[in-house]
């Protein structure tokens, strides 16, 4: 156990544990002046440079929240621009699918025009074609009948019949050739 000093043990009177007296008021009472007169000598001396130095960091940290701000303002106009540019970019591929399209709507629509002319003109040709050949048939029967009727009537000159009877066989060519029906 601890022993304490003996000064201590008599500066205080018997029976009681704290000893009031005026050398203890004085004591007090210069303490708590010296503590006043160092808090407003400190508060003088301490209290301009602490406030400039609390005012400066709140206005940096002020500055960097206005600075944020801007930044956040800053990248929601980014944001919108690029969304539009988007809504841009997708309204322009609409409208260049709808143009292909339509192209190539107009581009089949030529090439079947096309190639109907192109039918049409082969048929045209192709009746042409078949009424000449029709008309070279026909004038070659005509030649063919009139050079075997030449040979007929001559066989018939040869043989001599008489002027009645080849009347009467040149008529019925010529009927025949009548009744006759031509290809057309």
């Amino acid at each position: 156990m601890d022993v304490l000093p003996l000064t201590f043990l008599t500066a205080v009177p018997e029976g009681q544990v704290f000893g009031l007296n005026t050398e203890t008021l004085i004591t007090i009472v210069l303490q708590l002046l010296n503590a006043s007169v160092l808090a407003g000598f400190l508060t003088w001396l301490l209290y301009k440079p602490v406030r400039k130095f609390l005012q400066k960091r709140a206005e940096r940290i002020q500055s960097q929240l206005d600075r944020a701000e801007q930044d956040m303002t800053q990248a929601a106009t980014l944001k919108d621009q690029y969304e539009a540019s988007l809504d841009g970019i997708e309204q322009e591929r609409v409208e260049i699918l709808e143009t292909a399209h339509k192209q190539a709507v107009e581009k089949t629509r030529n090439v079947l025009q096309e190639g109907k002319r192109e039918a049409d003109a082969m048929r045209d040709r192709a009746l042409q074609s078949i009424q000449n050949e029709q008309a070279q048939i026909q004038d070659s029967v005509k030649d063919y009948i009139i050079d075997l009727s030449s040979a007929m009537a001559g066989k018939i000159v040869t043989h001599a019949i008489d002027p009645e009877i080849q009347d009467r066989l040149f008529a019925e060519a010529l009927q025949e050739l009548e009744d006759t029906s031509w290809p057309t």
